[in-house]
């Protein structure tokens, strides 16, 4: 007995969906793990969210980074100063910000860090001059 291939008008009958649903099913009861899932080698069922500051379990335990304190302050300046905003146009305004302040405080450190390679390598005078060149000569 032949098996009958689909055709275009059979293609709008299927629910893909529910084949991929099934498929996997099937492909993880035929591969039945004796281990229990989740040990520390995979990563799986590792409790990660005590040390990610930006969680809400961590802003409701007081050690966040503060950021939805910093949005609450932001957004309400905002829409104080500028009569004409809303919140989508303080959430992108603050976006720009916090962008903004992360860069230049990158480059700050990274300035720093150049800064002190060059004073171990070539004395504070030299330092200062190459910083001098290399800052503030953009």
């Amino acid at each position: 007995m032949k098996k009958r291939l689909m055709s275009n008008a059979d293609l709008k009958h299927v629910d893909w969906a529910q084949c991929e649903r099934s498929a996997m099913l099937r492909s993880l009861h035929s591969k039945r793990l004796t281990s229990v899932v989740g040990d520390t080698s995979s990563g799986w069922g590792c409790k990660v969210i005590d040390g990610d500051r930006r969680s809400v379990h961590a802003y409701l335990t007081g050690k966040g980074d503060l950021r939805a304190t910093w949005w609450n302050l932001y957004s309400a300046i905002y829409l104080m100063v500028v009569p004409s905003g809303n919140l989508e146009h303080a959430m992108y305004s603050f976006h720009r910000f916090h962008h903004a302040m992360t860069l230049s405080g990158l480059e700050f450190w990274q300035s720093v860090s150049n800064t002190a390679s060059d004073v171990q390598q070539d004395g504070v005078m030299e330092a200062a001059r190459k910083t001098f060149i290399r800052d503030f000569n953009h």
